[in-house]
């Protein structure tokens, strides 16, 4: 019997085979306004076209600063953070998009929102020096740190309060090219708990996303979550290796960065090696992160075709 899309996400959550193995993947859109109606439209015609098992909708507006500040570019400048209300603002506008997207869109296809974690959001209000701000006055720029997780955490429940499924956590920083292990875990690894517990009191599908190469897997891979995802063909763990240190649903299998290059053939090729490295309980293949926007559609149409 063919399983819904729900259907076969929730046995994979739940460490089940379905009728075949999930899939999904995603790419940003060149958006001119990349949220709100503009982007409502591009991930409907994404769905309709690709037919994932489930829609990761991208977030790529940016959080509000406050009024009159354009940019983050001193530690002082942290002090005026505080939390932000998940309805108005950027994040009205990214809830906007997504109830267009879930009204028009079958019930049957489970949809998540992205959420960059507190480091990740942080790091783009201020060119990427969030790191140089945090040891210049940790004070100072660990309340706004937190402000921003409190902000997140309750825009992941407005979310879920519109009709979406939960969230794509996309947990950036805790890699040992960008702190120790030791700052992650007192610093960073409370605020990611918050949120991400707050996601999973309310939502059915919450995707930890572990972000880049050289992960801190064996720290990270408990945080809650439903699904487990990381470029592992980029980094470490392989899917098989991560079968031994994680017990829950994991996500991969798919070069995210080389399927801008290869035939059809070669990609259901190694998809076909993903499935049999992870297994096809509690496996769902898709790219380790977004694939180009300018992938060939013929190597992303092949990623469905080699499961059905």
């Amino acid at each position: 019997m063919r399983a819904s899309k729900r259907e076969r996400i929730m046995a994979a959550v739940e460490g089940r085979e379905s009728d075949h193995v999930p899939v999904s993947f995603w790419y940003h859109f060149e958006l001119e306004f990349p949220s709100g109606e503009p982007l409502a439209e591009a991930e409907i015609a994404f769905a309709r076209k690709y037919d994932p098992d489930f829609l990761k909708v991208m977030h790529d507006l940016p959080l509000d600063l406050p009024d009159g500040m354009e940019a983050i570019e001193t530690p002082g400048d942290w002090a005026e953070i505080r939390p932000l209300n998940p309805r108005k603002g950027s994040l009205g506008e990214q809830l906007k998009a997504l109830k267009i997207i879930r009204r028009r869109l079958a019930v049957d296809m489970p949809i998540i929102d992205t959420v960059f974690n507190p480091f990740a959001a942080a790091n783009k209000l201020c060119g990427k020096k969030f790191m140089e701000h945090y040891r210049a006055n940790p004070a100072i720029v660990r309340r706004a740190l937190e402000a921003i997780a409190v902000s997140l955490a309750d825009y992941s429940v407005a979310w879920v309060e519109e009709g979406g499924d939960g969230i794509y956590y996309a947990l950036d920083g805790a890699q040992t090219t960008t702190m120790s292990e030791d700052e992650y875990r007192e610093v960073f690894m409370p605020l990611d708990r918050l949120v991400l517990e707050t996601a999973m009191e309310t939502g059915c599908l919450n995707v930890l996303h572990l972000h880049g190469e050289n992960v801190m897997f064996e720290l990270l891979h408990n945080l809650p979550n439903h699904v487990l995802l990381w470029s592992s063909q980029l980094t470490r763990p392989s899917l098989r290796e991560a079968r031994g240190i994680h017990q829950g649903c994991i996500a991969g299998g798919i070069n995210e960065v080389e399927i801008l290059n290869r035939t059809p053939a070669e990609v259901m090729e190694e998809c076909r090696r993903a499935v049999a490295e992870a297994g096809s309980a509690g496996f769902i293949l898709a790219p380790g992160c977004a694939v180009p926007t300018n992938t060939p559609e013929e190597n992303l149409f092949a990623i469905r075709q080699v499961v059905e």
